[in-house]
């Protein structure tokens, strides 16, 4: 299980430093691509097969599930780690997250994700009150 919030920078060559307390689980090969948000998700081999899987399972037919698995595997790339644990970070990636120096490195359970620092704090601010998510986690049965 990936959990934790880390700062992170992308250097010239642009690596940034994958977390040690994220890299064990992770594994040396995994799929990064775009995510939901303004940032970069990293799924494990596995958690990608079955994410994929279930992307494979839409019908073809329909329009907006040839869009969704467009969005997530046009974008992926496999990526592997150093032997100093970083990753390259794919232009077309860094463009789309819009990662410059800064960056924040978040555990996501099953996933991790990469943001800019400046895209990750104006999207905290914007995110819902603790009221407000203590209300969706009990209407959720959480």
């Amino acid at each position: 299980m990936f959990i934790g919030e880390y700062k992170a920078s992308l250097d010239g060559k642009s690596r940034v430093i994958i977390p040690a307390k994220l890299r064990d689980e992770l594994g040396s090969r995994f799929i990064m691509t775009k995510g939901l948000d303004p940032c970069l998700t990293i799924y494990t081999q596995e958690s990608w097969e079955a994410f994929s899987q279930k992307l494979a399972e839409l019908p073809s037919a329909s329009n907006e599930a040839r869009i969704y698995s467009r969005y997530f595997a046009a974008g992926a790339t496999e990526c592997e780690l150093d032997s100093q644990g970083r990753v390259t970070v794919p232009q077309h990636l860094r463009e789309y997250a819009g990662l410059e120096r800064e960056l924040i490195v978040n555990g996501m359970l099953t996933k991790i994700e990469i943001w800019s620092r400046d895209q990750y704090l104006a999207s905290e601010s914007n995110n819902l009150s603790l009221d407000a998510i203590a209300e969706k986690m009990a209407e959720l049965g959480i």
